[in-house]
């Protein structure tokens, strides 16, 4: 007779690194959120009760962390869309906020994740303007092929309406960020309003004609397969 499997672990966080030990009926696990570090649990088969190992949260104490939040609007073509709003943790909604839009694709499904503080090569830290009295927009993108700016316009711009009719954003006081193919769509943002304070694009190729036979790094290939038939959705030649 089947089993039906039942839950073990539920609740609002993202379940990583699960593994079992070699011999025994026991398994590490880790659960986090973007407020949450991923410390290492242990548990038995049953997963009632769990044992917390590490402290690594324990770092972050001594900082003005942030709070994310799921949101959803309607693109200007008429798809649903999701985001991923992350405020300052003394959010007050009374307060108008300076806003960064930060985004590369779909996104939406790391509303849980943990994101380490770091430097990076060309894209923002989340936590350093959160602790500094920035919210941070990450909004999902779908394309449609030969488009794929404007459906960056269509799916970002309304979100961002969103969040200004919510009344806590300072509408001149609003920023655009994106490395990469990131760095193209807030690019091609530039040339379409002028909502934006500021716009840093990072390691972009905004002309894809002169970027179509080029070579790329390491793998050695061709990338006109990238502009025709992935990333940049050309869809044709």
């Amino acid at each position: 007779v089947p089993i039906e499997p039942q839950p073990l672990l539920t609740g609002d966080f993202m379940l990583k690194n699960l593994a079992k030990a070699k011999d025994s009926y026991t398994y590490i696990y880790t659960t986090e959120r973007f407020d949450q570090y991923p410390d290492l649990q242990l548990t038995d088969f049953s997963f009632k009760k769990s044992i917390k190992l590490t402290d690594g949260i324990r770092q972050q104490a001594d900082y003005l962390w942030g709070k994310a939040e799921l949101i959803s609007w309607t693109s200007l073509d008429g798809k649903k869309i999701e985001g991923v709003v992350y405020k300052p943790a003394d959010f007050d909604p009374k307060k108008k906020y300076p806003l960064i839009v930060n985004f590369y694709e779909r996104n939406s499904e790391t509303l849980y994740s943990y994101h380490m503080p770091e430097p990076h090569r060309s894209t923002i830290d989340y936590h350093l303007y959160n602790s500094n009295g920035y919210i941070v927009f990450n909004p999902d993108v779908i394309y449609e092929d030969g488009y794929p700016g404007e459906s960056c316009y269509n799916c970002v711009m309304p979100g961002i309406s969103s969040l200004i009719e919510k009344g806590y954003i300072d509408e001149k006081a609003i920023g655009a960020q994106g490395h990469s193919w990131g760095g193209y769509q807030v690019a091609y943002l530039a040339t379409r309003t002028n909502l934006f304070a500021a716009i840093e694009s990072g390691a972009p190729v905004v002309n894809m004609f002169s970027a179509y036979g080029g070579i790329r790094w390491g793998s050695g290939l061709n990338r006109s397969f990238q502009y025709e038939h992935t990333q940049s959705r050309i869809g044709a030649t």
